[in-house]
Parts: structure tokens; sequence; C-alpha cells
């Protein structure tokens, strides 16, 4: 089966462990796009802190930023999103804080936490956005946001995940990286963007292959039998996964999987 579409994460996956596109990984896709194929990055980051690597990539399609919640066109105007009303966030905000999770919001190019620390001051250099500290972050809160990310320890994210599903049903959850627990609106995923996409575009699922490092991305796994787990991707990812990368993100492991195994296919299936 020919693959004509390549989805994927940037984080831990596309990008490498220094949060660049590397050389090799630029030749890589730029010769998929060369034969045809189509590459749509797809990642929890807000599609402001996307647009660097969007326009390096130069692909020319369609992306899926905040874990599903803001599907962007190429030129990072937006096609739909969904957001949280500011009562929906406030809510959130205030069961995260009772258990002493770090906490922020999002609007347009920037996001907002109560107070300057570690943590916003590492994401801000990772991400380029800018952050703004103000206070009473439940107080402050009256716009709607795509997403409340909390941040805690890999042992108390992995503590709650179950709990604050049970807690806010019509919420949806993920876990992008070990400290960080996301809450999106109700129905949101990467998986479902995804699909949403496939019919804006008219691109199939059986032609279509997703690679991922983390649970937000298992729901993309649910769209295409051709999904890939990175090596370094979380236990539970490997195996939702059918395939996995020979070799880790910090190793352009993606790219020598689409070199050996989707630029080498010919009319018949996937050389895997």
């Amino acid at each position: 089966m020919q693959i004509d579409t390549i989805v994927t994460d940037l984080d831990d996956t596309l990008l490498d462990a220094d949060s660049k596109l590397t050389p090799y990984t630029l030749e890589i896709i730029g010769e998929a796009r060369r034969r045809g194929i189509r590459v749509v990055p797809a990642s929890g980051r807000a599609a402001c802190s996307m647009r660097s690597f969007v326009d390096l990539l130069n692909t020319g399609q369609p992306y899926i930023a905040c874990n599903g919640a803001q599907l962007m066109n190429p030129d990072h105007s937006e096609i739909w999103s969904v957001m949280f009303s500011p009562e929906e966030a406030r809510e959130l905000v205030r069961y995260f804080v009772s258990r002493d999770f770090y906490t922020q919001v999002y609007r347009d190019d920037r996001f907002y936490f109560a107070e300057t620390c570690e943590i916003n001051i590492l994401y801000s250099r990772n991400t380029g956005m800018r952050g703004e500290a103000v206070g009473d972050l439940i107080q402050f809160l009256d716009f709607p946001t795509p997403k409340v990310l909390s941040v805690s320890t890999p042992q108390a994210v992995a503590a709650l995940y179950p709990i604050i599903q049970a807690d806010f049903p019509g919420v949806s959850f993920t876990i992008s990286k070990p400290h960080f627990l996301e809450a999106e609106p109700g129905g949101v995923s990467k998986g479902a963007a995804l699909r949403r996409l496939s019919g804006i575009m008219g691109f199939s699922p059986e032609h279509t292959m997703v690679f991922g490092d983390s649970l937000n991305d298992v729901s993309m796994f649910d769209f295409t039998r051709h999904s890939v787990a990175m090596a370094n991707a979380r236990s539970e990812v490997i195996q939702a996964a059918r395939y996995v990368t020979d070799k880790s993100n910090a190793e352009d492991g993606l790219a020598h999987f689409i070199k050996d195994h989707v630029l080498t296919q010919t009319s018949g299936s996937v050389n895997v």
C-alpha cells in the first residue's frame, strides 16, 4: 500500500533532543515532499509555537495544534478551533492549583500563569512563546482558552490522570510529557483532529502513516494501521503501535524510518 500522507508529532519525535530539526531530517522530509507525499505536523504545542517548525519544514500542508484543539492552514490562519469557556477553564485551574500543580492557560500568542518560576521560564525558552505572570490566575481568566496545562512530577501526573478523568468526564485529558497533564475541551484529541483533517484534505487511513512518542499520540494510531512509535516512546505507546523505529529522536529515528520504509516503497506495500 502506497503511503501518500505522513502525520508526525514534533517534540521527542520529529525534533531532536535539543528540540531542533536536524539537517538530515529536513533532507528526508524534503525528499518525501518532492515525491508527492504530504507531511502534516501534529503537536500538543499551541499553533504559535509551531510556526517556526512549520515554516522550516515548508510542507505546504495544514497542521494540528493544541492536541487537536486547533487546525491551522500552512499560512497559519485558522481552519477550525474549539475552546474552553472562561468558566470551564477556571474550574480546571482551581482543581489543579488545589492539588499543588503548576498551571497555565493560553490566549493568542501568549500563555499566562500566577507567578514566574523555573517551569514557565523553561517553557517560554523551549516554545518561543511569551509568558506573563498575572497573580491570581483564576480571577484573571476571563477569556476562552484552547487548553489548560498543568505540571508536576511524573509520579503525581500519573496518579492524578485517572482521577481527574473521572472528576471531569466531559473534558479530554492527555499526557504529552511525563510531567505535563493537559486538558482540552471534550472530544478533542489529535486523532479526532486527524479524522477531521482527512475529511477536508481527502487522504485516507490506508495511505497514511503516523509517528508519535507519547500518550497524546495514541489516538492518531487508531486512524491507520501504519502507526509508528519512536524507539524513545513510552512503553504504552510502543505497545499501541504497529511499528517501532530502530533509532530514537536524538538519532533522526523518524527520518531513517521514512528513508528505509517509505521512500523505498513501490506500487505494492510499504517496505516494512
